[in-house]
C-alpha cells in the first residue's frame, strides 16, 4: 500500500521517530510518502532514509485569537493541497501522527475515500477540555482507526470499536558496547527536549539533594529546544540554578544528540520525572539498551518499567522520593546491572517488532 504520514512537530520528537521506525520497518512491503510542517528540521533525516515528503504550512491550535481565528482557513488550504498529493501519490492509506492534527478529519469530510488512521501520542488528560473534547470526537468519527500507544492512553479515550491500542515497537539496533568506567563515577542522563512539564527541574533538585549525600554523582541533560523561546528560556533557568550553585562541573547540558545509543549506554541510569507520558521512547530506548531505569508513574513508563524488578518508579513532582531512588541505584551497582539486564528482556518482548508489524497490518488489511 502507499501510505501518507502526516506529522506537523517542528522538531526532531518522539511522535515523528515512532512514524519514522514504522516506515522503516513496513518499507519493504509498503511505500511511505511523509507531510511535515514546512519549518520542520526533519527533512534532512528523511531525505538520509530515503523518504519522499511534502511540506505544508500547518498551524496547531492554540490559546490565541489571532490563531484561532486563522486556523479553520488554513486548514482548509492545506487539505486542499493535501488532496492533490493524495492523487499524485496514489495513497491508499493517511495516517495523521497525533488526533490533535484535524487535517485527516479534514480530508473525510471533504470526500476522501480511502482508509484513514490516527494516532493519539499525547496523554487525553492532559489537554484543556474543550479542545480534547473536540479531537477526541473527531477522531473517533472520521478515522476508520484511532490508535492509542498505550493503555494509559486507551483508558482516558471513550470506548469504541475503532479505538485500539498498539504498542510502537523497539524498532532499534545495538551497535555498541557498553563501556565500563571503573572510576567509582555514577552518570545520570536525562534524555529529553527542554520542555516545561517533561521533569528536568525535577531531576536537578533530586540531584542537588543526592549529590549531598554521593559527591561521586554526575549528571547530564540531552536534549533541544525545538526553536521554541519558552524552551530556550527553561533550559536557561535550569543552567543558572547550576552556575548559582557552581555545580557546573558536576552538571552538564548538551543539545540534541543524533547518537541515543551512545548516550545511553555512557550513563549508568537514565532519568525520566515527567509529569504525563504517552509512552516514552526515552525510557523504552534506555531499557532496551541496558541502562537501569528512575522514572515517575507519569503513565506510559508503567508500562515499560516493572517497579523494583526492572527499574525503578516514583510519585510525579515527589523530589525526594526521586532522591532516594537515585541514591538506592548509585550505591548499589549490582542492583543496576540486575534491574538493566531484566529490562532489556522485558522490553524486547514486550514491544517486539513482531507484535507491532502483526496488529499493524491487521489494521491495514482487516479479516
Amino acid at each position: 500500500m502507499n501510505i501518507l504520514i502526516i506529522e506537523n512537530s517542528i522538531d526532531f520528537t518522539g511522535a515523528f521517530r515512532c512514524a519514522l521506525n514504522e516506515a522503516l520497518l513496513l518499507s519493504g512491503k509498503h511505500r511511505f510518502v511523509f507531510v511535515i510542517h514546512t519549518d520542520s528540521k526533519v527533512a534532512p533525516l528523511l531525505q538520509e532514509k530515503g523518504i519522499k515528503y511534502y511540506t505544508l504550512p500547518m498551524l496547531e491550535v492554540r490559546k490565541s485569537a489571532g490563531v484561532l481565528i486563522r486556523y479553520p482557513f488554513r486548514l482548509l488550504s492545506n487539505t486542499l493541497k493535501l488532496k492533490k498529493i493524495i492523487r499524485k501519490e496514489q495513497i491508499d492509506v493517511v495516517q495523521a501522527n497525533d488526533f490533535y492534527n484535524l487535517l485527516g478529519t479534514a480530508l473525510k469530510i471533504l470526500g476522501y475515500k480511502g482508509k484513514l488512521i490516527t494516532y493519539v501520542r499525547f496523554v487525553p488528560a492532559t489537554i484543556p477540555a474543550p479542545f480534547r473534547r473536540i479531537w477526541v470526537t473527531a477522531a473517533q468519527k472520521y478515522a476508520d482507526t484511532v490508535i492509542a500507544v498505550s493503555d494509559t492512553v486507551l483508558n482516558q479515550l471513550p470506548y469504541k470499536e475503532n479505538t485500539i491500542r498498539i504498542y510502537d515497537p523497539a524498532n532499534l539496533n545495538e551497535t555498541i558496547s557498553k563501556p565500563q568506567s571503573g572510576t567509582g563515577i555514577v552518570q545520570l542522563l536525562y534524555l529529553s527536549n527542554y520542555i516545561r512539564g517533561k521533569g528536568q527541574d525535577y531531576a536537578l533538585e533530586a540531584f542537588i539533594k543526592a549529590y549531598e549525600q554521593n559527591p561521586m554523582l554526575r549528571l547530564k541533560f540531552v536534549g533541544g529546544d525545538m526553536g521554541l523561546e519558552k524552551n530556550k528560556l527553561f533550559r536557561q533557568l535550569l543552567e543558572e540554578k547550576v552556575r548559582s550553585l557552581q555545580l557546573e562541573q558536576v552538571v552538564t547540558f548538551a543539545s540534541f544528540s543524533k547518537h541515543i545509543e551512545q548516550e545511553i549506554k555512557q550513563a549508568d541510569i537514565v532519568l525520566n520525572f515527567s509529569n504525563a507520558e504517552s509512552l516514552s521512547m526515552t525510557c523504552l530506548e534506555a531499557a532496551y539498551y541496558g541502562t537501569a531505569l528512575i522514572a515517575t508513574r507519569s503513565g506510559g513508563p508503567e508500562e515499560i518499567i516493572k517497579d523494583k524488578e526492572t527499574g525503578l518508579l516514583v510519585p510525579v513532582a515527589d523530589v525526594n522520593a526521586m532522591t532516594q531512588a537515585i541514591l538506592t541505584l548509585s550505591n548499589n551497582e549490582l542492583l543496576r546491572a540486575q534491574y538493566a539486564a531484566a529490562g532489556k528482556v522485558y522490553v524486547r518482548e514486550k514491544f517486539s517488532t513482531a507484535h507491532f508489524i502483526s496488529r499493524f497490518e491487521n489494521v491495514l488489511n482487516p479479516s
